[in-house]
């Protein structure tokens, strides 16, 4: 079985999603899976349609190439404390569009914060985060835990 974590970081109007391809069988952890892949994606532009769009689309190819089984998309967690900058609401609008691109590629297209992820694991966010990034390092941890618990 292959699952395909994504997980999205923004700063200043830069994005940056993070890819990751896992191979195992179902129920597999970070012990007995392999990775197949992994990869950024970057996008940097203030209209936000374009920015949205572009990241989606690149998404989409690599997606599509990695011919996964289960994509699973890492949502922003719910904040302590309500924002109103455009930070949030831009991460919400790629997730939105990523998950539209992925629905092209594969039916399995799941929707996951840190916190349901652990919990598909039969663990906490912060344990399966940090077994992730043990694996595969801090840059794709986010995306390697949503991967893991694709295979579930």
């Amino acid at each position: 079985m292959r699952a395909l974590g994504i997980a999205v970081k923004v700063s200043k109007f830069r994005s940056t999603v993070r890819l990751v391809l896992i191979e195992g069988a179902k129920g597999a952890d970070e012990t007995t899976a392999s990775v197949v892949e992994q990869l950024s994606v970057a996008g940097d532009e203030t209209d936000w349609a374009t920015h949205v769009g572009n990241v989606a689309q690149a998404v989409r190819g690599h997606a599509k190439s990695m011919n996964a089984d289960t994509i699973v998309v890492r949502r922003a967690d719910q904040a302590p404390q309500g924002r109103n900058s455009d930070g949030p609401k831009i991460r919400l609008m790629i997730e939105g569009g990523i998950v539209a691109a992925c629905l092209d590629v594969t039916h399995d297209v799941r929707i996951t914060s840190g916190q349901e992820c652990g919990k598909t694991r039969d663990t906490t966010k912060v344990d399966l985060d940090g077994r992730a990034e043990a694996w595969l390092g801090r840059t794709h941890g986010e995306a390697a835990a949503a991967a893991l618990s694709g295979l579930v």
